[in-house]
């Protein structure tokens, strides 16, 4: 992504991992991959066209099969080009960017903490994607537990048995 911004001030409270996925410039899904050293799976839960140009779309991210993200976008197309990309070509709404060769402004809106019903902390935060050919407005809630999912046995499990605990082999 390109910048736009390179520093930003947080409220106090977020970890240093938290601080790191709300201000990451989209890349969440690479970031929360290599720190468990597994893939992701995304569920697209919602992917229509609400008027000419105009998309919602909500997507779940799981990893170790529990959800940690959900994120609400909408999404603008503002050049023909792009529109028939999505409409004629069916290029997938999150591959738009990446397929027309641009790399979209970020811009972060805002930041927050809350508790749901049933008393489990989350934090989010708003950004902006921005490119002449389209602008995506998303909202994106991580489980507090972001970075504090059970291990499955992973490949990254099985080499660290053999380490000193620090990654070196014994």
């Amino acid at each position: 992504m390109s910048p736009h911004m390179t520093g930003v001030t947080l409220p106090n409270g977020f970890s240093p991992l938290q601080r790191l996925l709300l201000t990451a410039n989209g890349n969440v899904e690479r970031i929360v991959s290599s720190f468990y050293y597994e893939p992701l799976t995304v569920l697209v839960n919602l992917n229509h066209k609400r008027s000419p140009c105009v998309y919602d779309r909500q997507v779940t991210m799981l990893v170790r099969g529990e959800p940690f993200l959900h994120a609400k976008s909408t999404i603008y197309l503002t050049d023909p080009a792009w529109e028939e990309m999505v409409e004629r070509r069916g290029t997938p709404l999150g591959a738009v960017f990446r397929v027309m060769g641009v790399l979209p402004t970020f811009h972060l809106r805002s930041v927050g903490r809350g508790r749901d019903s049933s008393g489990s902390g989350f934090f989010w935060r708003v950004y902006t994607l921005a490119s002449q050919g389209m602008t995506c407005e998303i909202t994106e809630t991580f489980a507090d537990d972001t970075f504090e999912k059970r291990s499955r046995g992973s490949a990254l499990d099985a080499s660290l048995a053999s380490t000193d605990g620090h990654g070196i082999p014994v």
